[in-house]
């Protein structure tokens, strides 16, 4: 009896170990990036970038203290996310990303702060190496598509990460911003997804309609389908700028959305369904702590700003100067520059 009660303990304490230690090697799992890691390299002090006007250069850095004490959702201090949208298959119009973010991540402050670079911003990418054709300027929407196109990655996630890996240098050796993580979405899955958790709804401020979307959009309190919504943020009946302010509409309804549980309950499921639609090099552990700032930071500590329109004059190509002081010192503004 006694030999048996031995041989019972041993199985309980090997048991016990093998739980400790696959619980280790999960939180480990847990906070390893899903995709490959940026790799930047410093802004050469002598790369000018291409605004209207220069300034002395400076390196950016990212503010790893507490803006306040203690943590929020397990996070504390701050990141700043590159967030790109893009649709490699849609042919129509100037090929490259549609929608170009910089989003400043405080958990400790809970405080989220988004700034949007327009596509046809005129930048230099001489030190990413476009080669056959050479390319050493091109339009900031441009840069993510030849980096995209010029991967030697097979799968097209790994073309996004690479995608994501020239944008963030441009970004750096162009606003001397630097990003620490990434976020691709592939918008021709956009549809489906919103299908998925129902559709989005949504209050439209103005009917909008143009060639391109080949629908309208009405007016007021809505629920988009997915197509409706895909055509609403790409549709540009005015402007570039104009559009950015749509995409804020849906940005802000968005986030509403997922703050229903009945969203939460699905997401595993929509995880399988779409692991391919999103390419990111955050961890699982801060996915997860992003979900929960949602439910954190109040709708007034959500801010969102762009290049303003008077900030550009007209570019080579039918691209856009802009104001190099100016959108620096909004940058700093949302402490995306030091």
């Amino acid at each position: 009896m006694k030999n048996k009660r031995s041989v019972v303990f041993l199985l309980a304490g090997i048991l016990l170990v093998c739980i400790a230690i696959l619980g280790v090697y999960l939180f480990k799992l847990s906070r390893q990036p899903l995709s490959q890691p940026l790799d930047l390299e410093p802004r050469a002090t002598a790369t000018a970038s291409i605004g209207l006007e220069e300034t002395v250069p400076s390196t950016a850095t990212v503010d790893t203290t507490d803006s306040a004490s203690g943590e929020v959702c397990g996070q504390s201090g701050a990141f700043t996310i590159l967030i790109i949208g893009s649709d490699a298959a849609d042919l129509r119009g100037r090929p490259g990303s549609d929608l170009t973010r910089l989003a400043r991540v405080d958990f400790s402050g809970k405080k989220v702060s988004t700034f949007a670079l327009p596509r046809d911003l005129w930048v230099d990418v001489s030190r990413l190496g476009f080669q056959d054709p050479l390319i050493t300027n091109t339009t900031l929407g441009r840069a993510y598509h030849e980096a995209h196109n010029r991967s030697a990655q097979a799968e097209e996630t790994g073309k996004m990460a690479d995608g994501a890996q020239g944008s963030a240098q441009m970004i750096l050796d162009n606003f001397e911003v630097t990003s620490d993580h990434y976020l691709v979405v592939d918008l021709s899955q956009l549809p489906a997804l919103i299908d998925a958790i129902g559709g989005l709804p949504i209050d439209i401020p103005e009917r909008t309609t143009d060639p391109w979307i080949g629908m309208v959009i009405e007016a007021g309190p809505q629920t988009l389908t997915g197509e409706q919504l895909k055509a609403y943020a790409r549709a540009i009946p005015d402007s570039d700028f104009a559009r950015i302010q749509r995409n804020n509409v849906i940005l802000y309804a968005l986030r509403q959305k997922l703050l229903d549980p009945s969203v939460w309950i699905k997401l595993p499921t929509l995880y399988d369904q779409f692991k391919k639609m999103i390419v990111t090099d955050l961890s699982p552990q801060q996915i997860f702590s992003l979900f929960c700032l949602l439910k954190e930071v109040p709708r007034e500590e959500i801010v969102m700003k762009q290049v303003e329109p008077e900030w550009t004059s007209p570019g080579p190509s039918d691209s856009l100067l802009w104001d190099k002081d100016k959108v620096a010192a909004a940058l700093k503004q949302l402490d995306l520059l030091p």
